[in-house]
């Protein structure tokens, strides 16, 4: 699915995409929250709010979350 680190993503439910995946991933909200998190494959995933842009009041019309994969996980 990322065939590059500068590969970016934009969807409306995260969890489905990164199921199964291996590495670490930015992942910022409709609300303008971006998360750390961390995938390897037959675990569950580990997320860590990095900063919030945005305000939690704001409703986005089309709730849209990108991705962008940062690094692989360490070995």
């Amino acid at each position: 699915m990322f065939q590059t680190f500068k590969d970016q993503l934009k969807v409306e439910n995260p969890a489905e995409v990164l199921r199964g995946q291996d590495g670490i991933f930015e992942v910022v909200s409709p609300y303008g929250y971006t998360f750390e998190v961390t995938c390897r494959p037959g675990s569950p995933m580990q997320v860590r709010e990095l900063r919030h842009l945005g305000s939690a009041y704001l409703r986005p019309e089309h709730p849209v979350w990108e991705i962008r994969r940062l690094r692989p996980t360490a070995a």
